[in-house]
């Protein structure tokens, strides 16, 4: 069985990669994601964003919804780290790791 995207060339795993994540993550950023901000080997089950600016109003809609009695005025990630242990998934856990997180929160009008 041939393995997904193993003949694609690197620029089109991270653009295929690039479009799936603004389609996920998107409506919670501030701008599109930038081929620069995206680290990536499928292979190896790694991937890395980093310098993300959050929507503060898609965010809060979502703190709102949970009852959240502050609501988010600004907020950004210096990096976002997954791994994913391809030969191991039902056994290992996939880890994501959040560094610099900043939030500037208030009380919710």
């Amino acid at each position: 069985m041939r393995r997904w995207a193993a003949g694609w060339p690197e620029a089109l795993k991270a653009r295929a990669a690039r479009y799936a994540l603004e389609r996920s993550l998107g409506p919670f950023l501030e701008e599109r994601l930038r081929l620069e901000q995206l680290s990536l080997d499928l292979r190896g089950g790694t991937g890395a964003l980093r310098d993300l600016r959050l929507s503060a109003a898609a965010v809060d809609e979502v703190l709102a919804g949970a009852g959240a009695p502050l609501e988010l005025r600004e907020g950004c990630l210096a990096a976002v780290a997954v791994t994913v242990p391809w030969a191991a998934l039902g056994s290992r856990p996939c880890r994501l790791h959040v560094t610099g997180l900043r939030l500037a929160l208030g009380p919710r009008e």
